[in-house]
């Protein structure tokens, strides 16, 4: 039973980081869902979703950086913006980090689905159009804005063990106007930044299982390649309208569960 158990981790973190490196995403809002529903139907043990969180820490960090090194060879990842909204984030998700070992599976959920909500609702409003390859010295943004989205994302994503991506994502797309190739790049890094924070909070509370963590961590660090090399040739829109459906998809789903 431990072969297949682990056998799948791999399986799901290769799916996971894939999906991670193309649309910029450490892969929490994708691993989530995988790990809650998948193993049960293959006959595994059923995982509470504060296992869940603690082995998602780990691998949105090691996502955001397999997946960011690759961007990074096509120049998408805009440096300022990062630290303007990751540095923010890092601070509110340690913190966040730390008030989740007092918050229940159920609410866990519920802000996980909240989240969800209003990504998917972000995602699916019409964008103007874009050029496929934009210069990163043309990206401006209000960084007062960045600086109050980053750290109001970062608490709520530290509680439910996330880099938070989903949601801020959409928030540079459609409130901060970034073009979508470098939201996806930039998004990495600033993954790497709050997710970091996430893990050191949960690996100093003692909520992370380190066994299931490896095999899925080695299956990311071979998706997030593969995934950051598809996501170049990708058209924009395709990868918004991807990104669109997976979280709402996740948000009916985690909302089902929660009513």
């Amino acid at each position: 039973m431990e072969y297949e158990t682990y056998t799948l981790m791999f399986t799901l973190g290769f799916i996971g980081g894939g999906l991670s490196g193309l649309l910029g995403i450490g892969g929490g809002i994708i691993m989530v869902p995988l790990l809650l529903y998948v193993p049960p139907v293959f006959g595994l043990v059923e995982l509470p979703m504060r296992v869940v969180a603690g082995m998602t820490t780990v691998q949105s960090f090691i996502g955001a950086i397999s997946g960011a090194s690759k961007h990074n060879k096509f120049k998408r990842i805009h440096i300022p913006l990062a630290c303007y909204l990751g540095i923010p984030m890092a601070i509110g998700s340690f913190s966040g980090s730390f008030i989740s070992k007092q918050v229940s599976n159920e609410l866990m959920l519920q802000a996980f689905g909240v989240m969800a909500v209003c990504a998917a609702i972000l995602m699916f409003l019409p964008k103007r159009n874009e050029e496929d390859n934009p210069d990163l010295n043309d990206v401006s943004f209000s960084k007062t804005f960045a600086i109050f989205t980053g750290g109001t994302i970062g608490v709520f994503a530290g509680i439910i063990g996330q880099g938070g991506a989903f949601l801020f994502i959409p928030a540079m797309i459609y409130l901060l106007s970034i073009p979508t190739r470098i939201v996806i790049g930039t998004a990495l890094l600033i993954g790497i930044m709050s997710s970091a924070a996430v893990f050191i909070g949960r690996l100093g509370s003692g909520q992370i299982p380190w066994g299931w963590s490896a095999f899925m961590v080695a299956g990311v660090l071979i998706g997030a390649q593969v995934g950051a090399a598809f996501s170049q040739k990708t058209p924009v829109h395709t990868l918004r309208h991807i990104l669109a459906v997976i979280i709402t998809g996740t948000a009916i789903k985690i909302w089902f569960e929660v009513l």
